[in-house]
């Protein structure tokens, strides 16, 4: 069934302001809620989850009991896709399969999408069971982790593969009108991006996000579909935020003691200098990945220990300071430590102090601390102290990770979601009002959501026969929605 001209994003560029708009027309049928409300979901409900383990199902979908004439016709495909990119100078991006994930339903080459995706039949069985489970765990047992910054994330990478695939399947879906079918897989997207959320690391939480995203692209030709339900109280179910970073960030935020175990010891208790001899021993294997950034060599204890032997005496004159001006010990209590102490000391505190100074705003909704001012003067203040401490700011320096971007990618992902629901709701006002636009989100029947990015509603704009979506500029890119109704 033809897609009424839902056009595919098109780019341009403000040539005031710099900012890159997407802009998508979308042809919209006016639908009403579903009878009973909730007659569709996108996750199971919380009642109906089950207890289950969905990393179990997300393994299996990766192939473990995949045919070996079907791997070897995939590796066949990918091998020629990039011979292709090899002889034409392009990317393998280019052609299929990764070729058709940029494709509109109605551009497809269904039969053959379809002739590959039976390759990858024994996916959708595990990947249906993986959406109904509450958990996913890895067993990392994250505490016990030797150089846990140089742990590998295959299986997480085999997931963003999963979802590509799964963009193919939504797809045919809504090129075929099985509508049905298109809102179970977008549901499952959405429930991998979740559970992903649920994992140790910050790039899994990302992943997930990402593959949020794809769903959020599908949405968007799902939505305009003429047998397409309205789906307002579907998303409203979802969880805000779908993708939580919490748990991910609690473990970024002890990373130094998980990295650099040793200096949990690190304390106010005096030690003699044997102790703290000892204790750099220790240090040294687990620096491990992180050598080249401290500057040490690597597989090569004897010279490591001699470096950090002159960096600790080095850096004793500042972290004396610190201890004295900063963390309010008294001097006759540093005077009566090791050297070594009071750098580790010194270290430690540091750290702590500084990581939740950085940390504490990922407690407050984004838009609450995207002021640009703000940011800047956040990390200016960072670096200020960093220069100011010297070498025992290093671990800092190097393990503070990110936490304002991983907020803005939630609230993008969040935006996205946003803006989706507010389409449904415009559906619905134009299933009350003979097929028309509202003149504003006020008029809309149910409450549109507001924009993650500032806290406000969405920017609408009325014009007599289309109307304007758009979500707040993020780093240079906007989001807008040109919206129309049929004539039916």
């Amino acid at each position: 069934m033809a897609l009424h001209n839902n056009s595919p994003p098109r780019d341009e560029r403000h040539e005031q302001t710099g900012i890159q708009i997407q802009t998508m027309t979308m042809t919209l049928h006016a639908r009403a809620e579903p009878a009973p409300a909730l007659k569709y979901r996108l996750l199971s409900d919380d009642f109906d989850l089950l207890d289950g383990n969905a990393a179990t199902y997300y393994l299996k979908a990766q192939g473990f009991f995949e045919q070996n004439p079907a791997r070897r016709r995939l590796d066949e495909i990918h091998a020629a896709a990039r011979e292709s990119a090899r002889r034409d100078g392009k990317s393998s991006s280019d052609y299929p399969p990764y070729g058709w994930l940029d494709m509109t339903p109605n551009e497809l080459p269904v039969d053959e999408v379809k002739e590959f995706l039976t390759l990858l039949s024994f996916q959708p069985m595990y990947l249906r069971e993986a959406a109904k489970q509450r958990q996913l765990s890895f067993d990392r047992n994250i505490r016990n982790v030797e150089d846990p910054i140089y742990y590998l994330l295959p299986e997480v990478q085999s997931m963003r593969e999963i979802a590509r695939m799964q963009r193919l399947r939504c797809r045919v879906a809504i090129a075929e009108g099985r509508v049905d079918d298109a809102i179970e897989i977008l549901g499952q997207q959405y429930a991998m991006g979740r559970h992903l959320g649920q994992d140790d690391f910050i790039v899994t939480t990302l992943v997930g996000l990402a593959v949020s995203s794809l769903a959020w692209d599908d949405a968007l030709y799902l939505v305009p579909h003429p047998d397409a339900p309205n789906l307002y109280w579907a998303y409203a179910t979802l969880p805000q935020p779908l993708v939580d970073v919490r748990h991910a960030l609690s473990v970024e935020r002890q990373f130094l003691n998980l990295q650099l175990k040793a200096l949990q010891e690190a304390d106010e208790t005096p030690r003699s200098v044997g102790y703290w001899q000892d204790l750099l021993d220790r240090i040294i294997p687990q620096i491990g990945s992180l050598a080249g950034d401290f500057g040490l060599p690597e597989n090569d204890p004897g010279a490591t220990r001699a470096i950090l032997v002159g960096y600790i005496a080095a850096a004793y004159p500042g972290a004396k300071q610190y201890l004295l001006d900063e963390c309010g010990i008294s001097p006759e209590q540093v005077e009566a430590y090791p050297t070594a102490q009071v750098v580790f000391l010194a270290m430690v505190r540091f750290y702590e102090a500084t990581r939740d100074d950085y940390f504490k705003w990922a407690n407050l909704p984004y838009w609450q601390t995207a002021d640009r001012v703000t940011r800047t003067r956040i990390d200016n203040n960072l670096r200020t102290k960093l220069d100011r401490v010297g070498w025992i700011s290093l671990p800092t320096d190097i393990l503070l990770p990110a936490v304002h971007q991983v907020q803005l990618a939630v609230a993008r992902n969040q935006q996205g979601i946003a803006l989706i629901q507010t389409v449904e709701a415009i559906r619905m006002y134009g299933a009350q009002n003979e097929g028309k636009l509202p003149k504003t989100l006020d008029d809309l029947p149910v409450p549109a959501p507001m924009e993650p990015i500032t806290g406000q509603p969405l920017d609408y704009e009325y014009h007599e026969d289309h109307a304007v979506l758009s979500g707040h500029e993020v780093r240079g890119l906007q989001y807008r929605l040109v919206l129309r109704f049929a004539k039916e």
